[in-house]
């Protein structure tokens, strides 16, 4: 008897330690994994918007975020490393509240999206978010198109997860310097200056997964994706909802939104084209105009090639505004009252194939700002001007 009995404690002991097993197992599968769509803000750096990971685990305390997008101001030459693509960028983990509260206090909303994780790639998932989170490994060189905040987590995914995600295979018909210019449009002067500093690589037509250098974007691709779960799609996003509310979207209108770039430069052409006439009509000639004109146009040449070879910008290559602002003009600025042979050839030259870049700005597959048009237009009167002018 004592024999049955015994057996049967040892029965009932392997169940209950089986049972205790079993729901420590399923308490340490709560691991889920879900990104963060953070609004626009009113600052450059904020005018895209932010994605970061929010991982949660109830049987482990854990509540954290990692965030791509954090960088040290005090660093050494942090301006001159910020404009050659030098700047290193970092993955922080820290508490979920803190996180909250600074977007709190901009009045920028977040959304979060729960991913339909495998407990095994929700592991795989959080082990790499913290070893990319340890000192030697969090650092990265910053890239606006291909490794930012964004990029990191359609990559961090496809890392642990590796052929299950399945991203939508989807070519847009925009390219990504329209997907740019429609995130920045109420920040014309910011839009201008950006878009003259791109080159040709933002003007091929997105897809799915280069668009997703933009935050709205990882949102929307993420939201269409599928995962592969015990050998079957699935949808990758489980549930979404907002955990940030604001009040209503950041404004980012003030008094440069109205006087926008363009609607100077028309009005500055127009004011400049009466004034060549009236030179004309009057056979007199004044060169400080010209002087400045040309000068600021070789310093914006001199800085496309400099955007272009002497940085790791990929997105400032190949930049065809360097077709009209020669770097040569800086020169040229000085020699406007010149009346040797080689400088008139040179005004004369410039004016021509200025006229020929606005003649086939329409087929050049770089987009140009609508205030491209007038600094043309003005570029090519006062060249034409200097050139086949009389001695006045």
């Amino acid at each position: 008897n004592e024999t049955i009995i015994m057996k049967q404690l040892i029965i009932i002991a392997a169940l209950l330690l089986q049972c205790m097993m079993a729901t420590a197992q399923q308490a340490g599968n709560d691991l889920q994994i879900s990104i963060l769509t953070c609004a626009h803000g009113k600052e450059i750096y904020a005018a895209f918007g932010h994605s970061a990971f929010r991982v949660q685990s109830k049987s482990r305390k854990i509540d954290k975020v990692y965030n791509y997008g954090t960088f040290n101001y005090n660093q050494p030459l942090f301006v001159l490393k910020f404009v050659r693509g030098f700047l290193d960028y970092a993955v922080s983990g820290y508490d979920y509240r803190f996180f909250c509260m600074e977007y709190i206090s901009e009045k920028r909303e977040v959304r979060e999206q729960l991913l339909n994780l495998a407990p095994e790639q929700a592991q795989a998932v959080y082990d790499f978010l913290e070893w990319n989170s340890l000192e030697k490994n969090r650092y990265y060189k910053y890239n606006f198109l291909e490794d930012n905040c964004a990029t990191r987590i359609r990559d961090v995914l496809i890392n642990a997860c590796g052929e299950h995600i399945v991203l939508p295979d989807t070519t847009y018909s925009f390219t990504l310097r329209d997907a740019i210019d429609e995130r920045i449009d109420e920040m014309p002067w910011f839009r201008f200056g950006i878009t003259l500093l791109m080159g040709l690589p933002v003007d091929q037509n997105a897809t799915a997964k280069t668009a997703m250098f933009l935050p709205d974007y990882v949102y929307s691709t993420v939201d269409a994706a599928m995962i592969v779960r015990d050998g079957e799609q699935v949808p990758l996003v489980s549930r979404s909802g907002v955990v940030v509310r604001a009040d209503k979207p950041v404004s980012r209108t003030d008094i440069l939104t109205y006087i926008c770039p363009a609607l100077l430069l028309w009005i500055l052409l127009a004011v400049w084209a009466w004034f060549t006439y009236k030179e004309i009509k009057n056979g007199t000639y004044h060169s400080v105009g010209d002087k400045a004109l040309l000068f600021v146009l070789g310093m914006f040449g001199i800085l496309f090639v400099v955007m272009w070879f002497f940085t790791e910008h990929t997105v400032t290559a190949w930049n065809m505004n360097l077709l009209w602002a020669l770097p040569t003009h800086v020169v040229a600025a000085w020699a406007v009252k010149s009346q040797k042979k080689f400088w008139k050839t040179y005004y004369k030259v410039t004016a021509i194939t200025t006229g020929l870049m606005l003649i086939l700005a329409p087929v050049i597959p770089q987009h140009y700002d609508p205030a491209f048009y007038p600094i043309l237009l003005m570029t090519i009167m006062r060249l034409a001007r200097i050139g086949w002018r009389d001695n006045a």
